[in-house]
């Protein structure tokens, strides 16, 4: 456990002494348990054996964000974790090389860290502490052995999964995947902050529609921030998204029955205010590029949907790893634009 300076200091120069793409990372947090969620622990692992930093003891991370901005770095399904990264850092690692995506790659349907584990090694993960509070302290002996479990038999699985990705001539296609995921991680967080409240789902509301959530999203989050805890706690993004709904056509939200008295009464006072609002106050709409759609769009979509499925199936993995439906829907309504947009290896197997 490293849990001070000192040690942080000398771990460090561990790490800084291992060649790029023979580390490992794993992130716990307390989403499931406080309104703002924070990094708790950071299972590191390389092939001299597994450590845990605790950034909750350590008052300065500079010597772990500096590495960690110099470093490939090998994680599993690093999406959730980017995004704490960089909420508790403000940095993401130089390179991200994500089993998850080298997994998929290889054809692996059920591609989570416990079922390669199992698939390789025949041993099978312990789920116990999956939901456990991780800004506990001081953390017992037993979530320590789950946290060092999830980084434990990954870098020699990532040789496995590389050199078979090598041997089917797929490894470019990883790197450039992975690649392509760390931006894509960079610009969902920069959305997430500028309008947190603009959830997935928002997309099918009005301006009056996008106020209310606004409001009642704000409304929820100071709920959770009284109790400290998370926000689904209050109520769902599909409740916030079905009065959003109900309140942009103009008819009433009542709160749920078992909703307690005071913070019910909280929504409606919440709902009152928005309907003083002035129109010239709702949120804009995100302008959307709108092209002029081809008219043979459908036969498009079916020719590259047909030819998209028939690669999959010879490749033995998932089609929409080829190219999505919206990329698709994209090539199919202005070709050029639609196959400049993809990956090269996406658009080297749809062309060729």
């Amino acid at each position: 456990m490293i849990d001070n300076q000192e040690s942080l200091h000398a771990w460090r120069q561990r790490a800084a002494a291992k060649p790029q793409g023979r580390t490992v990372l794993d992130l716990e947090a307390d989403s499931l348990h406080r309104h703002r969620e924070k990094l708790c622990l950071i299972q590191y692992a390389d092939e001299d054996g597994v450590c845990i930093i605790d950034p909750l003891a350590i008052e300065d991370m500079g010597d772990f964000t500096r590495w960690l901005q110099e470093t490939d770095v090998w994680m599993h399904g690093a999406d959730y974790d980017m995004s704490l990264f960089q909420g508790a850092y403000g940095v993401l690692p130089h390179m991200i090389l994500d089993t998850q995506i080298a997994a998929r790659l290889l054809g692996f349907r059920a591609f989570g860290l416990a079922a390669l584990v199992e698939h390789f090694y025949g041993i099978v993960l312990s789920k116990k502490n999956q939901k456990a509070d991780w800004g506990k302290r001081p953390i017992p002996v037993e979530m320590q052995e789950y946290a060092s479990g999830d980084v434990k038999y990954m870098l020699e699985m990532a040789d496995k999964l590389t050199a078979r990705l090598k041997e089917l001539g797929r490894h470019d296609w990883f790197l450039e995947s992975c690649a392509c995921n760390l931006q894509h991680g960079r610009e969902r967080f920069e959305t997430v902050m500028e309008d947190p409240w603009r959830i997935r789902g928002s997309g099918k509301l009005n301006r009056r529609g996008l106020a209310a959530l606004r409001a009642l999203w704000t409304w929820r989050d100071s709920e959770a921030a009284k109790m400290d805890r998370p926000a689904f706690m209050v109520c769902s993004n599909d409740d916030l998204l079905r009065w959003s709904e109900t309140l942009q056509e103009f008819r009433v939200v009542e709160p749920r029955s078992r909703m307690h008295a005071q913070r019910a009464n909280r929504l409606r006072k919440t709902i009152e205010r928005f309907q003083l609002m002035d129109e010239h106050d709702y949120p804009r709409i995100p302008k959307r590029v709108r092209h002029e759609q081809d008219p043979h769009f459908e036969m498009h979509m079916a020719h590259w949907t047909a030819k998209r499925d028939a690669i999959a199936e010879q490749l033995d993995i998932e089609p929409a790893l080829i190219a999505s439906r919206i990329q698709l829907e994209a090539v199919s309504n202005h070709e050029d634009a639609g196959l400049a947009a993809l990956m090269a290896w996406q658009r080297a197997l749809l062309t060729r």
